[in-house]
């Protein structure tokens, strides 16, 4: 059985995966950042998250692993990717890619999808869902986002980006095994100096709410749609797009908090950033 060190830290690097996903869909170039995971001040993971789009097309990749002392009790580490197309103002996902590596041990997921809709999902091992877990139906599987493509956060209309339209909005998920969804609300604008980044940021608070896919009684379960999470986030420069800069979640041990170490919010081109990299 894993450390509540360790599924905290898996908890929270998932969670950074959900509002880190293309913010920078609708412009061409790169955005990317950077994240510490912490519990009481103690390291418990790290992650990175790149996102890159030619206007068209998206790709957002994300390397997360277990540090500090949950790596003691469970260390391991995972790679998510998502590809999809821009239409409108949002993303339409077409492949949703999971590995985690534990030791020798690596698990693996595809997901196949086509207009907002899910067309296949391959695992390995395929583990069968629990008995007691409430059944997936076809609806469930339809008009969704992986976790990846819902992170996508842009501020509607013509007010402030790091305002109230930066976060009311109530995102269907569905991450291979179960359906959920992720209800934000707008709490306040409020200025921060984070991970480089100094200026005006948008804080909402997010609601997770179990749909399918779940066992009715885990108590994680029922704790988590009992509690919210903050999140902080900062405009992407020149659009009115944005990423989280910081997340904090409270659980039963305690609180949690993943806060970007860097972010690189000015989307160049990739090939250049490469180039000058090199």
């Amino acid at each position: 059985m894993k450390s509540p060190l360790a599924v905290l830290a898996a908890s929270i690097l998932s969670l950074v995966a959900l509002p880190a996903g293309p913010a920078a869909a609708q412009v061409q170039g790169e955005v990317s950042a950077d994240y510490a995971v912490t519990f009481l001040g103690l390291s418990i993971g790290r992650g990175t998250m790149v996102s890159t789009s030619d206007g068209r097309t998206y790709r957002t990749t994300l390397e997360a692993r277990v540090t500090g002392m949950a790596a003691v009790f469970a260390g391991g580490a995972g790679t998510a990717i998502s590809t999809g197309q821009i239409r409108g103002n949002g993303p339409v996902p077409s492949s949703f890619t999971v590995e985690i590596r534990s030791g020798e041990k690596v698990e693996t997921m595809r997901m196949d999808m086509a207009g907002g809709n899910v067309t296949g999902v391959t695992r390995d091992p395929d583990k069968p869902p629990h008995p007691r877990a409430t059944p997936l139906l076809p609806e469930h599987l339809r008009g969704v986002l992986d976790p990846l493509s819902a992170g996508i956060f842009v501020a509607g209309g013509t007010g402030p980006v790091a305002g109230a339209a930066a976060c009311e909005r109530r995102t269907p998920v569905f991450g291979g095994r179960e359906r959920f969804d992720l209800i934000y609300s707008f709490v306040e604008t409020r200025q921060v100096d984070i991970g480089g980044y100094k200026g005006e940021a948008a804080v909402c608070r997010v609601r997770f709410e179990p749909i399918a896919g779940y066992r009715p009684d885990r108590n994680d379960i029922q704790s988590a749609r009992q509690r919210s999470a903050e999140v902080i986030l900062v405009p992407v420069r020149g659009t009115r797009n944005l990423l989280p800069a910081r997340i904090a979640l409270s659980t039963g041990y305690g609180t949690g908090i993943a806060q970007a170490t860097r972010l690189a919010l000015d989307p160049g081109p990739p090939t250049a950033r490469r180039a000058s990299a090199d």
